[in-house]
Order: C-alpha cells, then sequence, then structure tokens
C-alpha cells in the first residue's frame, strides 16, 4: 500500500517534463538527469525496436478520430488497464481528453492498409477514416475496430504530459479478442510493416 510520502512523490509527476533534463524521485529528493542523447541517434536506435502495430480511436459520430501507434501496452490486469502515448499534435489528442475515452485496435498482419490510412500515408483524415463495415462501439460509445487481433474499449483513468505527448492511462471496460490462429499480429521496424513469425 502507498503511504502518504508516496502519494506526494507521485504528485510531482503531475506535469509536463522537460527537455533536455527530465527528473526522478528517489529517497524523497526530486533529482534532475541531463540528458546527453542528440535525437537524430535516438530515432536511428528506435528504428532497430519492433512495436506491436495498433489504432487509438475517440469520439462519437463526424468528431471521430484515430491515429496508429506502436507507444500503446497494457499496464496491469488487476484491475485491467492499458497506455496509450500519443503525440498533443494529434487531431486524437484533445478528443480523447473531450470524450474521457478511447480504444485500442491491435492490427493483424492482413490489416496494413488500415494501419496506413491511420497513419495519413493516403491522404485521408478526420471522421473519413472510418468505415461503418469496420468499425462499432461497446460500452464508452467510441469507435471499436471489429474484426482486429483484439480491441480494448477504455475509460480514461488519468493522465501525464510528457514533453511531446500525454500518456493516456485507461481502465478497460469491454474487449474483442478474435480467437483465429490466422490473425498474426502486425508489426513495425526499421520503417517497414511485417508479421509475427513463432519459433
Amino acid at each position: 500500500m502507498p503511504n502518504d510520502q508516496s502519494r506526494g512523490a507521485n504528485q510531482r509527476w503531475r506535469h509536463a517534463i522537460p527537455l533536455p533534463c527530465v527528473r526522478f524521485t528517489m529517497s524523497g529528493q526530486d533529482l534532475p538527469v541531463p540528458n546527453h542523447v542528440e535525437t537524430a541517434a535516438f530515432k536511428s536506435a528506435l528504428r532497430s525496436v519492433v512495436g506491436s502495430v495498433s489504432i487509438v480511436a475517440s469520439g462519437l459520430g463526424a468528431d471521430r478520430r484515430g491515429l496508429t501507434v506502436t507507444a500503446a501496452v497494457s499496464l496491469c490486469v488487476e484491475p485491467p488497464m492499458v497506455l496509450a502515448c500519443i503525440n498533443r499534435s494529434a487531431e486524437a489528442h484533445d478528443v480523447i481528453l473531450r470524450t474521457g475515452a478511447f480504444s485500442w485496435n491491435v492490427l493483424s498482419a492482413d490489416q496494413v492498409q488500415l494501419a496506413e490510412r491511420f497513419a495519413a500515408m493516403d491522404g485521408s483524415k478526420g471522421a473519413s477514416r472510418f468505415s461503418p463495415t469496420e468499425w462499432g462501439e461497446m460500452v464508452t460509445g467510441v469507435p471499436v475496430l471489429l474484426q482486429s487481433v483484439c480491441s480494448f474499449d477504455c475509460r480514461v483513468q488519468d493522465t501525464l504530459e510528457v514533453a511531446t505527448h500525454t500518456i493516456m492511462i485507461g481502465a478497460v471496460v469491454a474487449q474483442i479478442h478474435n480467437h483465429n490462429q490466422h490473425k498474426v499480429p502486425l508489426i513495425y521496424s526499421s520503417g517497414k510493416f511485417g508479421r509475427m513469425e513463432y519459433f
């Protein structure tokens, strides 16, 4: 159980963290950590990281917005919670905050066109990206991809601004899991989409 001191330490994180100096808390002290990694070198290293490709979506009707992400993961299972890191310049960002809900939709290898559409690679934007045959809704009313590997309908539990992004923490209120052996997860690395291969 967190004590009053640890809760106080956690409160210090509830603000935007400036770069090039980030901060961490240890032994009750707020300590600066200089950032000596150059942006170009960091981006180059990140290209080697393999990420699961997902669409985070929110909004209702003509206000629906979504984007392709690799920065979305599970947070805990009791209670079920996930997080997604959303750039504050993304048009879906403010819609998530306004709606108080979002869906996290994990794509399969046969859904590359969807990933490209929600990454604006085909020039589409806004609600036009959502096809009524592909998207439905569950508890919160935000768009949920029906034929994903799995989709999670989430209420925003908390947010944390860090540099250019907001970490959206979502409490999962409903989910879809398509138990299909042919639904192989879509991945992204070195600027290319790929598919999982199991040993």
